[in-house]
């Protein structure tokens, strides 16, 4: 799991290079809105997300056991496909705050993916 909190952190994501150009633009289009909604006047680069709203980029299995804990508390789950590929978007509510989850298809088990899409 990577944990995207700073403009560091999704251009990190995208040095990583095994990840499609079109999910990389869309965690950081998902950074930048809250950017936009919540930054005063601070620099972009020099701007970190609350804890409690993070992003969340789920890269293995294991990161399932996250998602279990927050179970309660998702308030949306949408599942998108572009060039073929599928990925999932997590809306979570923690503390009043939204965290958002992205992860690509076939990274959690596949009856949690399925119960997902449902």
């Amino acid at each position: 799991m990577k944990v995207i909190r700073t403009m560091a952190d999704v251009q990190s994501l995208k040095d990583d290079g095994h990840l499609p150009s079109f999910y990389i633009e869309e965690i950081y289009n998902q950074f930048l809105g809250t950017y936009e909604a919540v930054a005063e006047s601070e620099k972009i680069d020099d701007f970190s997300l609350d804890p409690n709203a993070c992003i969340y980029h789920f890269d293995r299995e294991s990161d399932l056991e996250m998602l279990v804990g927050l179970t309660g508390n998702i308030e949306y789950v949408d599942v998108e496909i572009i060039d073929g590929t599928k990925f999932f978007r997590i809306g979570v509510m923690q503390d009043h705050e939204m965290s958002i989850i992205y992860f690509l298809e076939n990274t959690l088990p596949y009856r949690t993916e399925k119960w997902l899409e449902n």
